[in-house]
């Protein structure tokens, strides 16, 4: 990883967390601690962060930091801080054929999970009135399905998330793990060519986990454009699902004998 982008990723760390350890951020970017004190003095420099016995801590005036590093991280990071809304304006006919194809693996009586991905969102809107009992953290699927009158829906509780219209952390968590499921449809942020499947957010990261957890079959909806795309945090290897559903692969290399793989291009 270019330093570069490790530093708007630290700086990002610290903003949404407040402070930072070097140990933690050691342990999250795989290197050594002595590179992280070596980025920390550098961001304290630069007046983007404070330090702090044993790491550092957000220093009160950094506007526009964020945007002004943005420009030099390369094009292939991805950006976490997109909002739902914003989300579900971009590729929309992708992500319809993609919504089309998973439409294809729910039955009736079937008792699914959908994250909160915009494409979940897409594949919540073709969803037929069936016997089906739908759970979810995302507050927008629950207003898609409400009207539907044979669905049970199963909001997932905890911390509300206003910009992305969903909920999450410890509570959301718990409650998934009282959960056993059929099937599991989720996105992502990013698939790396190491074949890691992952999101910028550790709270999303985590709740994807525990609905992996709890379901037979796991289902990824990704675009081609999340392909060779880094994110933060590590959600789970490409191998750890059962389909893949894109509208095309970038290469072969992505192909693997374990997963079913279905293109809609």
């Amino acid at each position: 990883m270019l330093q570069v982008k490790r530093h708007l990723l630290i700086f990002r760390y610290i903003k949404e967390n407040d402070c930072a350890r070097v140990k933690e951020l050691s342990d999250m970017f795989s290197v050594s601690q002595e590179t992280i004190r070596r980025d920390l003095a550098i961001l304290a420099k630069s007046k983007k962060i404070v330090r702090s016995f044993g790491g550092a801590a957000l220093f009160e005036n950094n506007n526009g930091y964020l945007e002004v590093e943005q420009k030099a991280v390369s094009e292939n990071f991805v950006d976490t801080a997109e909002s739902f809304i914003k989300r579900t304006r971009e590729r929309t006919d992708v992500k319809t054929r993609i919504a089309k194809a998973a439409l294809t693996f729910i039955k009736e009586n079937d008792c699914i999970i959908m994250d909160n991905s915009s494409t979940c969102w897409f594949l919540a809107r073709q969803l037929p009135d069936i016997n089906l009992t739908v759970i979810t953290n995302s507050l927008n699927i629950v207003q898609t399905l409400a009207c539907r009158k044979k669905i049970r829906i199963i909001s997932v509780g905890g911390e509300y998330s206003e910009r992305h219209g969903d909920f999450h952390g410890p509570v959301a968590e718990l409650t998934i793990k009282s959960f056993k499921v059929n099937k599991f449809f989720f996105s992502c942020q990013g698939i790396a060519p190491q074949y890691d499947i992952r999101d910028g957010s550790e709270l999303n990261v985590r709740l994807k986990q525990e609905m992996l957890n709890v379901s037979d079959k796991k289902i990824l909806l990704a675009d081609s454009m999340k392909f060779d795309q880094y994110s933060l945090y590590k959600i789970c290897n490409l191998e750890g699902v059962d389909v893949l559903i894109t509208n095309k692969l970038p290469s072969e290399e992505y192909r693997c004998a374990k997963i079913q793989t279905i293109e809609t291009d």
